[in-house]
């Protein structure tokens, strides 16, 4: 039982290590931005002095202990920047990792509790809002809850457009029995802009989905003719 749990902790922690990984590059990007914005409007010396420089070290403290497997440090930097620095951007994106950490440990409810200033849109950039809610959505999947992970994507159905978003909407969806809905929903991710690295995962999706309803009568029907 013991080494089972041991396997199911080092699972989880290996999920935060690679959603850092796939993230880390275009959470830092949209971060750089507000930073460029924040630098263009006071000037450098004062923004080095500012808030947003103090909640930087923290996040990249926490990315780097991250990927170098000290949990620990990466608990005690998280905890910081999302207490300290909820007005950031940082903070945004620093809930989203401390989740990923505690869900990973297995306090799930305590992750869905720290996602959801971002996930409801009260805190943070509207990107690491996006983030969240995906983020939200897999923690309740990954509890079984697979309706529960369908509600969590709702608020951003008319807005989404992250590849992301719609491959976990079709993951869901067939989980739940809803092939077709499932093939819609990939085929939006295909389309959806910076989709290329998931393009292999999305075609392997759909080619594991059973045939469109009436797909074998049309086959049938052009063999007959």
């Amino acid at each position: 039982m013991e080494e089972h749990l041991d396997l199911e902790e080092g699972r989880r922690l290996q999920a935060a290590k690679d959603f850092v990984s796939r993230n880390r590059f275009p959470l830092i990007a949209a971060v750089v931005a507000v930073i460029l914005g924040a630098a263009a409007g006071y000037g450098w010396h004062q923004y080095r002095q500012g808030r947003l420089i103090e909640a930087s070290e923290h996040y990249q403290a926490a990315v780097s202990a991250l990927q170098e497997e000290r949990s620990g440090d990466a608990r005690v930097a998280l905890r910081t920047l999302t207490e300290d620095y909820t007005d950031t951007p940082y903070g945004a994106f620093g809930r989203v990792l401390r989740a990923r950490i505690l869900h990973a440990g297995g306090d799930s409810q305590q992750a869905l509790e720290v996602l959801a200033p971002v996930a409801e849109g009260e805190a943070g950039p509207a990107y690491a809002r996006h983030v969240a809610v995906e983020e939200r959505a897999r923690i309740r999947w990954d509890r079984g809850d697979v309706e529960g992970a369908l509600d969590a994507l709702e608020p951003l159905a008319e807005e989404a457009y992250l590849a992301s978003y719609f491959q976990l909407q079709g993951d869901l969806l067939a989980a739940n029995g809803q092939p077709e809905a499932a093939r819609a929903a990939y085929e939006e991710a295909r389309k959806a802009p910076g989709s290329s690295a998931l393009q292999p995962g999305l075609k392997a999706r759909l080619d594991r989905l059973p045939s469109p309803a009436g797909a074998g009568d049309e086959k049938e029907d052009g063999a007959g003719s």
